[in-house]
């Protein structure tokens, strides 16, 4: 445990940024949730490896690099995600701004 850095508060905020233009298939969305999920736990237990971990795990849910034809449909966040998106976003951008 212990208090992020600057580095690690601004890929957090990175990749949640990226993460609320995403276009997923289905199935991915369940990954990314998974990994919002992590992340806000981490940070409501100051745990910055967790943080780290989540982070990092939300990345590789992303979009993949290149798409075949006939690929799974991709669609936005469903809801729940883009909120979860939102308020971890704000959570990080306050703590920032505190300093």
């Amino acid at each position: 445990m212990g208090e992020l850095d600057g580095q690690l508060r601004e890929d957090a905020l990175d990749v949640l940024v990226d993460a609320s233009t995403w276009q997923l298939a289905g199935p991915r969305w369940d990954a990314v949730a998974a990994a919002i999920g992590a992340l806000a736990v981490a940070l409501r237990s100051a745990d910055v490896r967790g943080v780290r971990t989540a982070v990092y795990d939300l990345e590789l849910a992303g979009p993949p690099r290149a798409t075949g034809v006939g690929d799974t449909p991709v669609v936005p966040a469903p809801e729940p995600v883009r909120e979860e998106i939102n308020e971890l976003i704000h959570t990080l951008d306050g703590r920032s701004a505190a300093e």
